[in-house]
């Protein structure tokens, strides 16, 4: 009865007690998995800053183990993975599980003003709050959602030159999320990978390009596999989820907590500003380092790209309303912050 009784007692001891709590000291030890590299600045001057500012804020109650460069889970895995509890933080992109997240996908279209990364980021973080408040939409029920911020405008980074729609078509272009139909308009053929897949990819000749953030020129060395920069800022933004396991969320003391949620709202703003600043020093990087050549498309070109997408936003609310879903409302919703934030933080 004795060993039978301290089984018992033994079970119930851990389910009481948080998996992530050292038991000598009581210091919260976390996981933290991104795709980011471990050189890239999202890492270097974002999520490590966060983590120190989360461990300073805290007293030392919280230390967090950063596995970067899909160590830990790949940029497909991490979402499922931080559900499951394989990690209890994670960063990746909604669109790199397509079908997962459809409403998010509304941010991710061509259309708005999109004027840097900052109004970018702060359009998603406060327009999802807004969706979920006035819409009832939960995107993100299977965990605890920290924060979201976006690349805000990307570019055509390709080993040939695009100067115009007839350079484009059947080019294979790296791209994911909602901006792969205006590709497929233009003639590209879209291939969808996490950005951490690019630079191999671009290297053995799996695609000719990508469609994204110039920042990438540098973080993930594609200035050495491409040749020139397209600038077309009216088909890229992708949207970034910080997100933590929900258990590991509920075992957190309230002290705890209200840290990390101060910190989300202060970082949507911050990971936009450094995304933004690193994006102008990508592509000067990859022009004085690797002397890629800046392509702006002529206006006659640029109404040309722009007709042809159109109706790609159209084509988005009819689908999801068919399904249900507030689509239309979504959209103006992100108008209006994409407006609101687009000239409040056009200096970036």
């Amino acid at each position: 009865m004795k060993t039978k009784g301290a089984l018992v007692l033994g079970i119930i001891c851990f389910i009481l007690v948080p998996l992530n709590v050292s038991a000598q000291d009581d210091v919260i030890n976390l996981t933290f998995a991104t795709f980011w590299p471990s050189s890239d600045f999202q890492v270097k001057k974002g999520h490590m800053e966060w983590i120190q500012e989360v461990e300073e804020r805290t007293d030392g109650k919280v230390n967090i183990d950063m596995k970067s460069g899909g160590a830990l889970l790949g940029g497909r895995e991490i979402y499922n993975g931080v559900a499951s509890g394989v990690a209890d933080i994670g960063t990746t992109c909604p669109a790199y599980t397509p079908g997962e997240f459809p409403m998010m996908e509304a941010f991710e279209l061509p259309g708005y003003e999109n004027a840097n990364a900052v109004s970018a980021s702060m359009t998603v973080h406060e327009g999802y709050k807004r969706m979920k408040k006035q819409l009832g939409i939960d995107s993100f029920e299977d965990v605890k959602l920290l924060m979201l911020w976006a690349t805000g405008p990307g570019d055509i980074m390709s080993k040939e030159p695009v100067r115009n729609l007839d350079d484009l078509q059947g080019m294979s272009l790296r791209a994911v999320g909602a901006t792969v139909e205006p590709l497929e308009r233009l003639g590209a053929n879209p291939t969808g990978m996490p950005m951490s897949e690019a630079y191999t990819s671009l290297q053995q000749g799996i695609v000719d390009g990508i469609l994204g953030p110039n920042d990438v020129l540098k973080g993930f060395r594609l200035a050495e596999v491409v040749n020139y920069v397209t600038k077309t800022p009216f088909l890229y933004n992708i949207v970034f989820m910080k997100v933590m396991n929900k258990r590991t969320w509920n075992s957190l003391p309230p002290d705890v907590q209200k840290v990390f949620e101060n910190l989300n709202q202060e970082y949507a703003y911050k990971y936009g500003k450094l995304r933004a600043k690193h994006t102008r020093e990508g592509l000067k990087y990859g022009k004085k380092e690797h002397d890629i050549e800046v392509i702006h498309l002529s206006q006659d070109q640029e109404q040309r790209w722009e007709q042809k997408i159109q109706p790609v936003v159209d084509n988005w609310i009819q689908e999801k309303e068919e399904n249900d879903l507030p689509a239309g409302e979504t959209i103006d919703i992100i108008k209006e912050l994409d407006k609101k934030y687009s000239e409040k933080y056009s200096q970036y």
